[in-house]
């Protein structure tokens, strides 16, 4: 990995078969305990995390300091967004190639975490290579993600099959794929301009109520900085991001999911169906939150890790773990 000191903080490049190259932070000492990796969502970026970055590789009394890596998915933040077509599995072999170049297995066990499309990019690097987890990966956390089907529609009456929420989803993508001028409008009105939040309305329509305007300020300069056509594209593989039957491998490591109860994008529904789908796996959901959980709410993501990591020492004494350690209330 090619690196560049930037005080605390190292920026490095990782560079894809394809010739993507994707921007990795490291933070924390490389002695630490274990070692975090953050996997951010859809129009996002690496940045997002900082918060949380700051909290996990800070010692407090009860739970040491942990080294941190995070990281800019291919086409946002400062990655390029390379020569493939655009898939979910192509971000599951992303994150390989950030786990094998920005960790190494004498660093301690990693512990993965992903928000929304980046819990799919865990869930794709699972399916994709199982023998990673237990092995080296010791844990997993899953924000406001889901297992199949994803989308910002409101939640569907019982009677309507959630297959015409999938074919409608995919036709959206379609078309935002075939029209750049569609594309480009739907851009502008879901960033709005950045000195008056008048897309906090908008977003709470697509991700659900809690939001508070400095975060949906964040979001859409986040956004805004993506070019329309690679936001489109990136929705498009979500709506076909299915694993489903294939994250056997997630139940040899302590898991842990949290999902907003007004979540729209990826609701509790969804999130129960990837607790179900994954063997011993806890499902937490948060009161009046939606889907941008992680970045109201990051002590909930710190807590978590300190759970994973409370976990993984239990399963290291004990060969019949209690998986379901208390986890502090919201606070």
């Amino acid at each position: 990995m090619s690196a560049v000191a930037q005080g605390r903080r190292l920026a490095g490049t990782v560079v894809t078969e394809d010739g993507a190259e994707i921007v990795v932070y490291t933070h924390g000492s490389p002695d630490a305990e274990a070692t975090v990796v953050l996997s951010h969502g859809w129009t996002m970026s690496a940045l997002g995390w900082r918060p949380h970055i700051d909290a996990l590789t800070r010692p407090r009394p009860g739970f040491p300091a942990l080294r941190a890596v995070s990281y800019d998915q291919r086409g946002h933040g400062r990655s390029t967004r390379g020569r493939a077509v655009l898939d979910m599995e192509v971000l599951g072999r992303d994150l390989e190639v950030v786990l094998r170049q920005a960790t190494v297995p004498e660093d301690g066990p990693v512990l993965l975490v992903g928000h929304s499309m980046g819990g799919m990019a865990v869930q794709q690097l699972a399916a994709l290579r199982p023998e990673l987890f237990g092995t080296w990966v010791s844990g997993v956390g899953l924000f406001s993600t889901c297992l199949d089907e994803v989308g910002p529609v409101p939640a569907e009456p019982p009677d309507r099959p959630a297959h015409r929420r999938t074919h409608a989803e995919r036709w959206v993508a379609d078309g935002l794929l075939r029209s750049p001028g569609w594309a480009k409008a739907v851009h502008r009105l879901l960033t709005g301009p950045l000195s008056h939040p008048s897309a906090a309305p908008l977003w709470r329509a697509l991700f659900g109520p809690g939001p508070r305007t400095e975060t949906v300020r964040a979001d859409a300069r986040s956004l805004r900085d993506i070019p329309p056509l690679t936001v489109a594209e990136f929705y498009a593989a979500l709506t076909l991001h299915d694993c489903a039957g294939r994250l056997g491998a997630l139940g040899r490591v302590p898991t842990r999911i949290l999902v907003g109860a007004q979540d729209c994008y990826t609701p509790p529904a969804q999130a129960a169906r990837l607790a179900d789908d994954i063997p011993g796996a806890t499902l937490h959901t948060v009161p009046h939150q939606g889907h941008d959980l992680p970045y109201e709410r990051p002590v909930l993501v710190v807590e978590t890790v300190q759970a994973l990591l409370r976990d993984l020492r239990e399963r290291t004494r004990s060969p019949e773990p209690d998986l379901a350690l208390p986890m502090a209330a919201a606070q």
